[in-house]
């Protein structure tokens, strides 16, 4: 483990997210990520088995190397009064 706590090189464009505010929005997410390259249009966000928000959402880049450059750039950074962390899906 290392790299900021990356595992491994993402070998998609997809990301997963933890640690996210639950009343975070697609908004939130796409200003998080401003300046990178990813389909705001297929962010989804996890949900408990009550139906609520569970803080997680999986983000999908243009490409593997910008999803381990947005990891490398934005992992463990704050969003709102929580830090998140990205790993490679």
């Amino acid at each position: 483990v290392g790299g900021g706590g990356m595992v491994g090189m993402p070998t998609s464009g997809l990301v997963k997210i933890r640690g996210l505010p639950y009343r975070a929005t697609p908004m939130d997410i796409a200003n998080f990520f401003a300046g990178f390259s990813f389909h705001p249009e297929l962010i989804q966000f996890g949900m408990g088995a009550d139906g609520r928000p569970n803080g997680e959402c999986w983000c999908t880049f243009v490409s593997p190397e910008e999803a381990q450059r947005a990891i490398i750039s934005r992992n463990k950074h704050s969003m709102g009064s929580r830090y998140v962390e990205m790993f490679a899906a």
